[in-house]
């Protein structure tokens, strides 16, 4: 694999380490404005990453490839929508593709190369974030300034938000592995980031993933749970309260007007799984098997037929909807209704959620095999007992392999994150690196010196 040389710091001071050119390429797609090119280059770049980091395609991946065909097959008999269906194919393939590949044979005694993975994404976290803190104060009045060299397009503060919250995770593991200052003042520098993103959804997915990563069922751990779980909604309350009153009564408003849900003027968020349960359990076919890649409420759907979204690229754009996206979710969010300033934008009126769009656009069957899928997967990396003299690496990459697993799955559930490649890209590299270092410590591998973390 090629590779090129980057500054690296430790306890011995500061030298040289070659880092992979692939690795280059997946810091910049993911954590600058370099990240448009993905919609471009998405395929390609999974496609090298199958070659650099030695992934196996596996049955699990054909399973899902043959419902998917299924689906759109099926769909058919409803009309050739074939722009949305290949623009939500374009972002589902490579996705399930690393997801639920499995690393391959690694040579014994190869370099561990999640450290160096993340000093190269943390040098691009730190001018992100250092650049936002310049920006905050230069547009006081903006609650959407601190966007770095990250870029508004797309997901802008939100995705770098996550992209702190990622840092954060690693630097805050690390610490609790190897117990060294320089490992909690970078979780606390990319935690403080992650809040100045101001994505409330965001930060509460971050301490819920936090949360679930230690939890189990005992009562002294449910109770520390309940503990922590306040203290951090009350530590992100006062800090919003200082740094950003206006997106606090913001948020605040938003969550009260939840309350109020009815099926004609509630948060269009849990209107679109209403609308859902209201019509596809009545269609067997499309409940089972879906109405079709792109074709209800996905990003891809609203990409191609909505006529005040997503215009980048106008090429993609039909004049046609799909029946369930016309009458089931185009309603729920548009130019008529997304104002910000009658609360009618944000987070609880978004009808977007990637497990939404599985179940209508890729049907029951899809979603159930993912999900248990996705859990084989968690427990066959996670369940096996540590080998005998396990080091704290064991425990730093466990945690984070739970950490970035729990967070992906919830993000999916908030909104259309599987349509993201910035973000599903870089959280399913991580997810293969760490994956092939455990297995390499089950193998036997010895544990890296203090030093060299």
């Amino acid at each position: 694999m090629a590779e090129t040389l980057q500054l690296k710091t430790n306890a011995d001071g500061i030298r040289l380490e070659r880092v992979p050119v692939f690795f280059i390429i997946i810091i910049l797609v993911t954590g600058t404005f370099l990240r448009i090119s993905l919609l471009a280059v998405y395929p390609f770049v999974v496609l090298l990453a199958f070659i650099s980091l030695r992934l196996r395609f596996t049955r699990r991946i054909l399973d899902l490839l043959i419902l998917i065909a299924l689906s759109w097959l099926l769909s058919l008999s409803q009309g050739l929508f074939l722009k949305y269906n290949l623009v939500s194919l374009y972002y589902m393939i490579p996705f399930l593709l690393l997801l639920f590949a499995t690393p391959g044979k690694t040579v014994p005694g190869s370099r561990d190369m999640v450290p160096v993975f993340f000093y190269g994404l943390s040098i691009i976290g730190v001018i992100n974030d250092i650049t936002g803190f310049i920006q905050v104060p230069l547009r006081p009045v903006s609650d959407d300034s601190f966007t770095g060299i990250y870029s508004e397009f797309s997901l802008s503060i939100n995705g770098l938000s996550i992209v702190n919250a990622v840092l954060f995770g690693y630097y805050c593991f690390s610490f609790l592995a190897y117990r060294r200052r320089k490992h909690l003042l970078a979780a606390l520098f990319f935690l403080l980031s992650s809040i100045m993103g101001f994505y409330g959804a965001g930060l509460m997915i971050l301490i819920a993933a936090f949360i679930l990563t230690f939890f189990n069922a005992k009562l002294s751990n449910i109770i520390k749970t309940v503990f922590i779980s306040l203290l951090a909604l009350a530590t992100v309350y006062y800090a919003l309260s200082v740094m950003k009153p206006r997106v606090l009564r913001y948020n605040v408003t938003n969550f009260k007007r939840m309350y109020n849900f009815t099926a004609d003027n509630g948060a269009r968020k849990v209107r679109a799984f209403y609308n859902y349960y209201k019509v596809y359990p009545h269609n067997i076919k499309d409940f089972l098997f879906g109405s079709g890649p792109g074709t209800f409420n996905s990003r891809s759907a609203f990409m191609v037929g909505s006529p005040f979204y997503f215009n980048v690229v106008r090429s993609i754009k039909s004049p046609e909807q799909p029946y369930y996206f016309k009458n089931y979710a185009y309603p729920l969010w548009n130019d008529t209704n997304t104002s910000m300033a009658l609360f009618q934008d944000g987070f609880r009126n978004q009808p977007f959620s990637s497990l939404l769009a599985f179940l209508g656009e890729y049907g029951f069957l899809f979603t159930f095999f993912f999900v248990l899928y996705l859990v084989q997967y968690y427990r066959k990396v996670i369940t096996p007992r540590p080998p005998p003299n396990t080091g704290p690496r064991y425990y730093l990459y466990i945690r984070l392999f739970k950490f970035l697993l729990v967070m992906l799955l919830l993000l999916m559930i908030a909104d259309n994150y599987f349509e993201y490649a910035e973000i599903t890209l870089l959280i399913t590299i991580v997810l293969k690196l760490l994956q092939a270092e455990i297995i390499k410590i089950h193998a036997g591998e010895p544990e890296p010196s203090i030093a060299g973390r």
